[in-house]
């Protein structure tokens, strides 16, 4: 077994607990789906677990709203020097427009780098940053490849 795949196996392993799965084997995208690989981690003693609703008309098809790809991808950490360089009345509106968009608790743990930004997010503190005159750089903390689970 390669490194990638250890990684990958012990990632799931870990997020099986907290994470909405999907058990559809059927589905033409499970092959490619992090719901279904990490669904296949479910430890068979339980009785239940969070899973996709096999009813739901989507599910099992090719529109699937909650595929996920199993693919890493780089994404961003932290906030904290965002705003070293803009002037306070700036920061302000930006860090407002950002708990308005994500609210507060994920706001705070985006800023403080517990939570990763995917491509999404990091779009949102672009697009803040620059509604309220930013021309600046853009500094993140730092990134790190992960999942977008």
């Amino acid at each position: 077994m390669n490194v990638d795949a250890v990684i990958q196996q012990e990632a799931f392993r870990k997020k099986v607990n907290h994470y909405d799965v999907c058990l559809i084997d059927h589905c033409p995208l499970h092959d490619q789906c992090l719901r279904w690989l990490v669904g296949q981690y479910v430890d068979a003693n339980l009785p239940m677990c969070t899973s996709m609703n096999p009813r739901y008309p989507l599910m099992g098809t090719e529109q699937c709203e909650f595929f996920r790809k199993n693919q890493r991808i780089v994404m961003k950490r932290g906030l904290k020097h965002l705003y070293h360089e803009m002037p306070g009345y700036m920061e302000k509106g930006v860090r407002w427009q950002l708990i308005s968009m994500w609210g507060h608790k994920k706001y705070y743990e985006v800023r403080k780098g517990e939570r990763l930004m995917p491509q999404n997010m990091q779009e949102d503190v672009v697009f803040a940053c620059r509604h309220h005159g930013w021309q600046g750089p853009i500094v993140f903390d730092g990134e790190e490849v992960d999942w977008d689970w």
